[in-house]
């Protein structure tokens, strides 16, 4: 065989180790949600009305295999309701989408959501939220219009960007104190 055939050869197989390696290594680090609460996903969003979440909701929902099991009116907006299936970072975008739906406007809604996580590990560790439900939301101060924030029952904060994946992180503080999710007939609080 040619010396120059072979070193081609070579350099393909360094290559392809170095990004085998890197994929295992990664993986590692990878936000596992080990087991699945039967709890349902809610998101809120206020102060829109019916026909501009009709839109928002068909755009998104076309690239979103998340399924919303109901829309309903709640107060002054309404209330999406997702399968327990529902998985952690399709809910974050629709939390996020949601916020920034209205392009034209430039309007920013309010909007949050409530994520029963099951047991959840990273890098092997079990996390203080596994078999919680958190409150997202995008904070106020946001500008970077691709991550959420949520907040455990127990005040302790954490930002979720989406630029990279495995990039959870404890944050000191945010804009929003937890609050439940209230419940959609009496407006008690589950």
């Amino acid at each position: 065989m040619d010396t120059g055939y072979l070193i081609i050869l070579a350099v393909i197989a360094v290559v392809c180790l170095f990004f085998a390696r890197r994929k295992k290594n990664s993986s590692s680090g990878t936000f596992k949600e080990l087991t699945k609460s039967p709890a349902q996903p809610v998101i809120l969003i206020h102060d829109i009305d019916k026909e501009t979440l009709k839109e928002a909701y068909d755009r998104f929902s076309d690239i979103s295999e998340q399924e919303v099991t109901s829309i309903e009116p709640e107060d002054n907006g309404f209330r999406l309701t997702f399968t327990p299936e529902t998985d952690y970072i399709a809910f974050c975008y629709w939390v996020n989408y949601l916020v920034y739906s209205d392009e034209e406007k430039q309007k920013r809604y309010s909007v949050y959501g409530w994520y029963p996580f099951g047991e959840v590990e990273i890098k092997g560790e079990k996390q203080p939220f596994s078999n919680q439900t958190v409150m997202m939301y995008v904070d106020k101060d946001d500008t970077e219009h691709d991550n959420i924030s949520f907040v455990t029952p127990d005040g302790n904060h954490y930002l979720q960007p989406f630029a990279i994946f495995n990039n959870l992180k404890p944050i000191s503080g945010g804009s929003e104190s937890y609050r439940p999710c209230p419940n959609p007939k009496t407006q008690e609080t589950q």
